[in-house]
């Protein structure tokens, strides 16, 4: 047959758009074959389509991609179909309408033709299409192709994952997640990551911290792209991160998307057991003269415990120096956290002293410091000035002695 004449002696490269290179490619037309028509409600046909790849490109080649383009047009709506394709009797995929790119009354489907099911000589690809209630005349084009490509491929498991360090934390407690892109294709891809809703959205259940969480870029040939944020939870339970979207373009410029695996990050409740005291270098001053304190915040209990707030309670008349911490990010057990500051006042008198310490992601748990008080006094005559009295009056009676006895 003059078509297979046609398809041994001729191999001709196709130029690439930016994500993908054609090294082969045969529509049906030129292979001789016409647009294949079914009609009429609930009907089903099936066609077969013969070809052979060319003898000087390497089709099980790692780095070439033999796919196969279907394009339909479907009347009078674009709605559901049943559409299958076989490859040497393997079956390779099961179409309905969602599946296709559908663009200007033309809807298209790349099917990658599985390695393992190709014959080195004549190959069929039998398609098989049924029609609905409302699509009622399916053509398969004979604009359809079959081809080897180079390209960008992410089609594998692991090539987009999202992973979280930890799946079992505190409340509070910070999480890094980590993103990976890994290109096991033979051709450079332009590549976006977002996500099926925005991250900021979630702020209830989590906070987004530090790092980057969205991607663009390319990503070349057998390259692995990373990138993380950490995040703090802010409720109790089961988080779910939104969904990530890997978008990129496929050989023919159409848009892909692939989602990444879902990942649960489970909260819970530490054992809060917190000791919190004042130590005083000195209990008592002197009227405005300030006393150093420190504020003593140890953790009793078995778990770290994170984004603790400090609040002094000082009473009228008590004035605070200067601005201590007021936070504490994290606490682990046993640890003890030292805050340093100074008070004074202005009139006599003793002061209590308390301090109040919230969790912030807790907002219904606090502790309270144990009592403690401050004394300060109305400065009184130092004994040095009664020293000197003492000594002035006894050097007067002595100069009066020696004045009046001669």
């Amino acid at each position: 047959m003059n078509k297979w004449i046609f398809i041994a002696a001729i191999a001709v490269l196709i130029a690439g758009n930016a994500a993908g290179l054609g090294l082969f490619e045969r529509s049906f037309q030129d292979m001789g074959y016409e647009s294949f028509s079914v009609q009429g409600a609930n009907k089903r046909s099936c066609t077969e389509i013969e070809f052979l790849f060319p003898q000087d490109i390497n089709a099980m080649d790692s780095e070439i991609y033999p796919i196969a383009s279907l394009g339909f047009e479907l009347g009078p709506v674009q709605g559901q179909i049943d559409a299958n394709a076989h490859l040497n009797g393997s079956r390779v995929a099961g179409l309905g309408i969602e599946d296709l790119k559908c663009s200007s009354g033309q809807c298209w489907e790349r099917l990658a033709l599985p390695k393992d099911a190709l014959l080195k000589e004549e190959n069929t690809l039998r398609v098989c299409i049924k029609t609905s209630n409302s699509v009622v005349e399916a053509v398969l084009l004979d604009s359809s192709a079959v081809g080897l490509y180079r390209t960008a491929d992410f089609s594998k498991e692991d090539a987009f994952r999202v992973e979280a360090e930890k799946k079992d934390v505190l409340i509070g407690e910070r999480v890094r997640i980590n993103v990976s892109i890994h290109n096991y294709g033979s051709d450079t891809a332009l590549a976006e990551v977002r996500y099926a809703r925005r991250l900021a959205e979630d702020k209830n259940a989590f906070v987004v911290v530090e790092g980057t969480a969205y991607f663009e870029g390319t990503v070349k040939q057998n390259e692995t792209r990373e990138f993380s944020y950490e995040i703090k939870p802010r409720v109790l339970g089961s988080i779910t991160m939104p969904p990530a979207i890997l978008y990129y373009e496929n050989e023919f410029g159409e848009g892909e998307q692939k989602f990444a695996n879902l990942v649960q990050i489970n909260v819970r409740e530490p054992e809060i057991k917190v000791d919190a005291f004042l130590a005083k270098s000195r209990e008592t001053a002197p009227v405005s003269e300030p006393i150093e304190l420190e504020l003593a915040v140890r953790n009793q209990g078995k778990d770290t415990l994170y984004g603790l707030a400090v609040e002094l309670e000082l009473p009228q008349g008590l004035e605070l120096l200067g601005q201590p911490e007021t936070s504490i990010e994290a606490l682990a057990p046993g640890q003890t956290e030292l805050i340093k500051f100074r008070v004074s006042s202005t009139s006599a008198g003793k002061f209590p002293i308390g301090c109040k310490i919230e969790y912030v992601d807790l907002n219904a748990e606090e502790t309270f410091c144990r009592d403690s008080f401050v004394a300060f006094e109305e400065p009184g005559i130092s004994p040095l000035i009664y020293g000197g009295i003492a000594m002035a009056v006894i050097a007067l009676a002595v100069y009066l002695y020696f004045r009046f006895s001669k």
